[in-house]
């Protein structure tokens, strides 16, 4: 039987950072394979996932925010990842200080994509709404067993000008992805996924965040930074963060939103 600490200590000791385009670490055999083989079986009977997808930017994808009613083995590893002992280890080898859960999941959970799925190539929002917290860790876990390479759907990993792939990994099962977040972390998978009907590209995705301090009563902050932005890879025709976007609307976020 696998603990709590037991199975933390396990990925200290493995995690080796990488800081090309920007801080993050990879590891297959993340968890103990048992947890992840029961956690795929939960995801793939859970009959709860919402609609939360575009045709622009994030097709067929589907996700579940709900903690208390989630299933058990993905609960468990929810609470693995949010636990004191975990979010000591993140601080350490990012670099980083007072880290924070989001029990509420907000944008994460439980994630899903079915056949002719895509994520464009993104930043992250950064901070979220009438909050002193700024995102700056995004954990990715994979739960698909049967994922072939053909199938595309591998999670990439962009420079911050977009010129250059820099990362790459299938999305099988029990590999994990810790990335720094902030307006350069580009990311997605953006070509769409060729899987079979009976399969779907699954993930638990956890968001990490630090509170920002300051002597007055409230922030302004860059509008665009409290949703995503999307961008086009080169030569490649794809909708990014403004092509369809209004001259005010753009004008707009170039201004100031009042964080707190």
């Amino acid at each position: 039987m696998y603990n709590e600490e037991q199975i933390i200590q396990s990925i200290d000791q493995r995690i080796s950072i990488n800081n090309d385009p920007y801080p993050y670490f990879f590891m297959d055999k993340f968890l103990p394979l048992e947890i992840a083989k029961k956690a795929e079986q939960e995801f793939n009977n859970s009959p709860n996932l919402d609609d939360a997808g575009n045709a622009r930017y994030q097709k067929t994808k589907l996700s579940f925010n709900k903690y208390q009613e989630m299933p058990p083995t993905i609960k468990n590893i929810i609470k693995i990842c949010y636990s004191n002992l975990f979010l000591k280890v993140l601080e350490k080898k990012f670099d980083l200080k007072n880290l924070e859960p989001d029990w509420n999941l907000h944008g994460g959970g439980m994630h899903q994509s079915f056949n002719g799925g895509f994520l464009k190539l993104h930043s992250d929002f950064i901070y979220k709404r009438k909050s002193k917290q700024r995102r700056v860790l995004n954990l990715l876990l994979y739960l698909n067993s049967n994922w072939k390479k053909e199938w595309n759907g591998s999670i990439e990993l962009w420079d911050k000008k977009m010129n250059n792939l820099k990362f790459s990994v299938e999305p099988l099962i029990n590999n994990a992805l810790v990335f720094r977040t902030d307006k350069d972390s580009n990311h997605g998978f953006p070509d769409p996924i060729t899987c079979p009907p009976n399969e779907s590209r699954t993930s638990i995705a956890l968001y990490y965040y630090t509170k920002e301090k300051s002597i007055f009563p409230f922030s302004l902050k860059k509008r665009q930074y409290f949703h995503a932005v999307w961008k086009a890879r080169p030569n490649k025709v794809e909708p990014t963060f403004s092509d369809q976007t209004s001259f005010f609307k753009r004008l707009k976020n170039k201004f100031y939103y009042r964080l707190f």
